[in-house]
């Protein structure tokens, strides 16, 4: 074998750096770097958590907050004072019935029979279902349905058949929910 020359030498251990450098790099350094980078998001999260509960809002937003829910609950107070079922308790939902009717005959339909289907389960309360059978013109009808809606108690009307009659024009039938 032949001895190396002085520049081979070089050559070789320049190559022998790079190749360390390259798998300690690859090794050691960019998992260390990957760890430290994750390390720093995770602490400056729980920094920026830690500031946000060291940080107490001042007295005059406090105050203006307060006075906003003062007035929504006022303002809450105020519907639920004109609304008629609060507790669904039958003398309650009687008398809301009794106005529906009362609604009825104002838009000039005629009320055929009211028959009590029970209850039904709903999602925040429970439903006094009613079978209403009634006669009278699309319009009036319609007329209804809107005055209904705006009313302030829950009132939920399902399973509406609409059948052409003589006079006045329709036959209706509806289940009220209350």
């Amino acid at each position: 074998m032949r001895k190396l020359t002085r520049f081979e030498k070089f050559g070789l251990m320049a190559a022998l750096i790079v190749a360390c450098t390259f798998f300690y790099v690859k090794r050691v350094y960019e998992p260390q770097e990957k760890r430290l980078k994750k390390t720093v998001a995770m602490l400056n999260k729980v920094v920026g958590e830690v500031n946000n509960l060291n940080q107490s809002p001042s007295a005059a937003a406090v105050e203006r907050t307060l006075k906003q829910r003062e007035k929504r609950l006022a303002d809450l107070n105020a519907q639920l004072a004109r609304t008629a079922v609060r507790t669904g308790a039958v003398r309650e939902v009687t008398a809301l019935l009794a106005d529906i009717n009362r609604l009825i005959e104002d838009h000039r339909l005629v009320v055929d029979t009211v028959v009590p289907k029970g209850t039904v389960k709903g999602e925040l309360f429970d439903w006094n279902v009613f079978a209403v059978d009634m006669h009278g013109t699309f319009f009036d009808f319609v007329s209804l349905l809107e005055t209904l809606r705006d009313l302030e108690d829950p009132v939920c009307i399902e399973a509406i058949r609409l059948e052409a009659a003589g006079e006045p024009g329709l036959h209706i039938t509806l289940n009220l929910m209350i």
